[in-house]
């Protein structure tokens, strides 16, 4: 039974990733979009039928964006990462970290599900391993740290 355009399945090849606006250009990689709820249970005296639950708190994981380097995109996030630096050793302007947006597409490039990052802030990058001796892609990894999108 053909899928209608209503129900194009979202594609792991195909995601948006924008900070404050700001289009990050083309990502071949994203994880990290996950949530653990975290508890305790409590041991009651007299209590022989169960322990109660207790929520603690709720925890995200960093996201780690990777792709193949390239002028325009990797630009776009060097352009992004020195706004951060500035911003981060000029902390009287500062106003806390920004809004990531990752947008998951259909083959249409139309959106299936988008998670909005709050108080993001920069915590890695990595630039690729260059070697004279091997013939590779030059690879780029942005971690991305948040207080969460649910």
């Amino acid at each position: 039974m053909p899928l209608s355009v209503s129900s194009m399945l979202g594609l792991q090849t195909r995601f948006a990733v924008t900070i404050d606006g700001v289009n990050l250009g083309g990502w071949s990689k994203c994880t990290g979009l996950a949530v653990e709820f975290k508890s305790k249970t409590v041991k009651e005296g007299g209590n022989y039928e169960y322990q109660p639950i207790l929520a603690e708190h709720i925890e995200y994981k960093p996201i780690v964006l990777e792709r193949a380097m390239n002028a325009a995109d990797s630009s776009k996030v060097q352009n992004w990462l020195r706004s951060q630096v500035y911003g981060w050793m000029n902390a009287q302007t500062s106003g806390g970290g920004g809004t990531a947006e990752i947008t998951l597409l259909d083959s249409h490039l139309d959106p299936v599900a988008s998670w909005s990052l709050r108080n993001v802030y920069p915590a890695k990058w990595d630039g690729p391993e260059l070697s004279a001796s091997t013939f590779g892609i030059a690879v780029e990894k942005l971690t991305l740290v948040h207080e969460g999108f649910l």
